[in-house]
C-alpha cells in the first residue's frame, strides 16, 4: 500500500515520526523530503504522489488548515476521492482545530502523544498487514538473490522457511515411468524437506 502524508512544515517532526511508523508496518510512504530531491518539481511530485497513493493522511493543525499547501493537497486527494472510492483519507488530528466538512466524515486518530504513533500507524495497517509485510518481502527477496538459484529450480529457497537455517541440501531424483525429475531441498537442521517438479518450475 502507498500512503501519502499531508501536513505543514510546522507539524513536520510529527509528520515524519509517522512516516518512519508507516515504514515500518511495510507501507510504501510519499514524504515530501524524502520523495523531492534539489531541481525536482514540486508540484509535479506531489501530483504524482497522489495519483499513485492508496491513502491520503492528513495531518491536522491549526498550522495545516492556515496551509495553502495542506489546501491544495486536500482538494486533490478529494477530488480523486470522488473517482476511486477506493483511496482511503485519514485524518490524524494533532490539536481540535475542527476538521473540514468533507472529511470530518472520515474515521481518523485524535493524537496527543507522540508514543500514540506506533499504534495508529498499525490500525492503518490492519489485521493483514504482517502477511502483506511478508508477502512483499519475500518477493523482494527473491528479486534480490534470483541469479543464485540453478536455472530452473522451481523451489527457490536460500534458507528453511521452518527454522530460518542454512544448511539445506539439494537432490534431485528422476523417476524414468514418468519421466520426470523431482528436486528436494532437505534442512540438515530440522530435518524439514520441500520437494517439486522440474515441470512446475
Amino acid at each position: 500500500m502507498k500512503i501519502f502524508i499531508s501536513y505543514n512544515t510546522e507539524n513536520k517532526e510529527t509528520a515524519r515520526l509517522l512516516a518512519v511508523e508507516l515504514v515500518e508496518q511495510g507501507f510504501d510512504v510519499w514524504f515530501d523530503e524524502w520523495q523531492l530531491k534539489p531541481g525536482d518539481s514540486i508540484t509535479g511530485g506531489i501530483e504524482t504522489g497522489i495519483s499513485e497513493c492508496d491513502a491520503f493522511v492528513l495531518v491536522w493543525s491549526v498550522q495545516a488548515q492556515q496551509s495553502n499547501w495542506v489546501g491544495t493537497e486536500l482538494r486533490a486527494a478529494l477530488r480523486r476521492r470522488v473517482d476511486d472510492a477506493k483511496l482511503r483519507v485519514i485524518p490524524v488530528m494533532l490539536d481540535d482545530t475542527t476538521l473540514p466538512a468533507l472529511v470530518a466524515d472520515y474515521r481518523g486518530f485524535q493524537l496527543r502523544s507522540l508514543s500514540e504513533l506506533k499504534g495508529i500507524a498499525k490500525d492503518i495497517a490492519g489485521d493483514d498487514y504482517v502477511l502483506d509485510l511478508a508477502q512483499r518481502l519475500q518477493g523482494r527477496l527473491l528479486e534480490l538473490v534470483v541469479n543464485e538459484f540453478p536455472e530452473g529450480d522451481p523451489i527457490k529457497a536460500l534458507f528453511c522457511p521452518k527454522c530460518g537455517s542454512k544448511n539445506l541440501v539439494s537432490k534431485t531424483r528422476f523417476d524414468e515411468m514418468f519421466g520426470e525429475t523431482t528436486y528436494f531441498v532437505m534442512c540438515d537442521d530440522c530435518n524439514c524437506v520441500h520437494a517439486a517438479k522440474a515441470s512446475d518450475a
